[in-house]
């Protein structure tokens, strides 16, 4: 798949076509030139000329000289077959010694050129032959058999032919091949300087994050082409803002809609008798009241509304164990909780921490086993660890339950969202959770949170100076 995104990229890469569009159209537009600029040029040739020049090198290469040096005539097929399609055809070859050959119908007026013959080097005839050919010219000619002047007439026409030398002459063709080699190298540095933008764009839209929303893309560092590209992008953003921001309003309206049946219901519940129905409807509304609290926190993270104060993890991590310790012993678990130092101050929000810890406890005590050992500890850089002895997270789903609605091990209570929480908690506290094996076995998971030094050992000092002798 990864191959194929590649070819599917350089097929459509802006660069190539560019390319390739530039280098075809300077070849379409110079053969064009060649071909309209060619024409007035073999069209004066033609009245002037009348005679293609380049039966002169058919000629010449007839043309040998025999064992007593004289000219003559060697391998004519080629003027045969002239002959055969122009029967006016004829030349007149001489050289600088006056020895000279010759085929066809010569004209009459040819008796007074051969003594001035030698003295031209390229002339154009326009009364000579006959009244179908007239026109003839004189070329001076390198040969086998030596300097050649050839005289003729009635052969082939000035046209296609010359148009065709013009189009493929060396010049023309360097042209077109230095056109080339420019484009394929300066067409890429242009698209290149051109896109910049584009990639200065595609770099703000890495930085979207869905926590923030709001955010919209700059056209001021494209190209105007590509406006409407981000018009619609920004539209898709803005609609996308709504629609998050609906569904938060839903989460928030909901969970405090059900707060308030859930309070009814746990207060009716708990003026049953006290027996084994009553443990589980209390256990039932437990679950359903920490739903609820965990759809507003997911609500008052999105929304910013935490609020950031010196936290001290060991005493909060203390309260919540406190708190959390029946629940966990009335599933038959047992509880613990140590700390490396007195005080261990971190800046943050005391609720949002407060539930993170919750909710790795909760998850202890579901997920841990019958008669699970659970650990709640306090680092003195600043981590939070809740262990349990239960079967542990697997490797390969250590990052997945985080997510939101993951679960390993289906259960019959439950969303799915309080390991959410718990990350987006740690994360908007800058800090970090991780999850991996416990040191007697089982899942540990960790929180590591950036220390607050300063306020740490204010707190410890003042402590010290207020605890009983």
């Amino acid at each position: 798949m990864k191959k194929l995104c590649v070819k599917g990229q350089r097929a459509n890469s802006l660069r190539r076509a560019m390319t390739r569009s530039m280098v075809l159209t300077q070849i379409l537009v110079l053969m064009l030139f060649a071909m309209v600029a060619s024409l007035p040029i073999i069209s004066i040739v033609s009245s002037e000329q009348g005679v293609d020049a380049s039966i002169v090198d058919v000629i010449s290469a007839a043309i040998k000289r025999n064992d007593a040096g004289d000219l003559e005539l060697v391998d004519i097929g080629r003027l045969y077959g002239i002959s055969r399609q122009y029967p006016e055809f004829w030349f007149y070859a001489a050289d600088v010694d006056g020895k000279s050959v010759h085929m066809g119908p010569l004209p009459a007026e040819i008796d007074n050129i051969p003594l001035n013959l030698t003295r031209i080097t390229s002339a154009n005839i326009a009364d000579i032959g006959t009244p179908a050919a007239p026109a003839a010219i004189i070329r001076q000619h390198e040969s086998d058999a030596g300097r050649l002047w050839i005289l003729t007439a009635g052969g082939p026409k000035v046209g296609m032919r010359m148009l065709f030398s013009l189009i493929y002459n060396p010049v023309l063709l360097g042209l077109m091949a230095l056109l080339t080699v420019s484009s394929i190298l300066v067409v890429p540095l242009i698209v290149r300087r051109q896109l910049r933008g584009v990639q200065s764009l595609a770099d703000e839209a890495d930085l979207i994050d869905v926590n923030q929303r709001g955010v919209r893309l700059s056209p001021t560092a494209v190209p105007s082409e590509l406006h409407s590209l981000v018009r619609a992008i920004n539209s898709a953003l803005e609609r996308l803002d709504e629609g998050m921001e609906r569904r938060q309003h839903f989460l928030a309206d909901a969970a405090h809609e059900l707060r308030t049946p859930i309070a009814i219901l746990h207060t009716r519940i708990e003026l049953l008798p006290d027996d084994e129905d009553r443990s589980r409807l209390m256990l039932d509304i437990a679950r359903l009241a920490n739903l609820a609290n965990q759809l507003l926190d997911l609500q008052r993270i999105d929304t910013d509304q935490t609020t950031f104060r010196p936290v001290d993890l060991v005493e909060m991590a203390a309260q919540v164990t406190s708190d959390m310790a029946p629940l966990a012993i009335g599933a038959g678990d047992e509880v613990s909780f140590d700390a490396e130092r007195d005080v261990v101050m971190v800046s943050g929000d005391h609720a949002s921490l407060s539930r993170a810890l919750t909710n790795l406890i909760q998850n202890a005590i579901a997920h841990g086993g019958a008669k699970s050992i659970i650990k709640v500890a306090v680092g003195s850089d600043g981590s939070l660890r809740v262990s349990d002895t239960g079967p542990g997270v697997a490797e390969q789903y250590r990052k997945a339950i985080f997510e939101p609605f993951h679960r390993v091990v289906p259960l019959d209570h439950g969303a799915g969202l309080g390991l959410k929480l718990v990350k987006d908690i740690v994360d908007r506290h800058n800090g970090q959770v991780t999850v991996g094996d416990a040191p007697g076995g089982g899942a540990m998971f960790e929180i590591r949170l950036p220390l607050a030094e300063k306020t740490s050992a204010a707190a410890s000092a003042r402590r010290k100076e207020t605890a009983p002798v």
